[in-house]
């Protein structure tokens, strides 16, 4: 494990939690508007005009209020999205958008935290930056090649309506995807479905045989 990823998981200043905050909801709501702009005529548009998706967010107050301001954000552009495309078109476009997201922010904190190609160094860099959304979880063994993750407490699911769960899960998929590139997670329960717990498989990818 590298310094920097070993000091973070010891200690990680609030400060730097809440820029971390900041460039996640810059690149999710960006994602989404940038979907919106794409797919609505100007009039739909739920702010009557085209979004400004160079705008750089940024987010007030302490990290909880933080969080409250993005997933509402979220919530709103999601509802607009299923509007216009309909629930199901919404959905796996906005996943796909915010895997996309997701996979670049996570290649980028790769870099900034040093996290190796060991599986500890993505658990420890995800522990790390699920801190900074509020979400606790365990990770157990199911096999050889595939790992549960087990989230117990999520402040964001205090937010999130199901249709927003289910596109904004995609940029933790991506996350883990560009922390390292040889594993795969996928949710398969929520608490937004009713579930006291939400769980994801993170599963080894394996080389094709020749």
């Amino acid at each position: 494990m590298g310094f920097r990823l070993r000091i973070l998981s010891w200690w990680t200043p609030v400060w730097l939690q809440g820029k971390a905050l900041d460039e996640l909801a810059h690149s999710t709501i960006n994602g989404l508007e940038k979907i919106l702009n794409e797919y609505s005529p100007l009039e739909n548009n739920a702010q009557g005009r085209k979004y400004d998706i160079n705008e750089k967010i940024i987010l007030k107050g302490d990290l909880d209020e933080k969080r409250r301001i993005m997933t509402t954000t979220h919530n709103e552009l999601v509802e607009t999205l299923i509007s216009i495309l309909g629930r199901e078109e919404a959905i796996l476009k906005g996943r796909k958008a915010m895997y996309n997201e997701g996979l670049l922010l996570g290649q980028r904190f790769k870099w900034l935290l040093g996290v190796g190609d060991d599986l500890q160094d993505l658990i420890t860099a995800a522990r790390i930056m699920y801190q900074v959304l509020g979400i606790d979880f365990v990770v157990e063994e199911k096999g050889q090649n595939e790992m549960i993750m087990r989230v117990n407490h999520c402040s964001l699911a205090h937010y999130y309506d199901l249709n927003t769960c289910k596109v904004l899960s995609a940029v933790d998929e991506g996350v883990v995807q560009g922390l390292n590139p040889d594993i795969q997670m996928m949710f398969t329960e929520r608490i937004t479905q009713g579930h006291d717990h939400c769980l994801a498989s993170l599963k080894m990818i394996l080389p094709m045989e020749e």
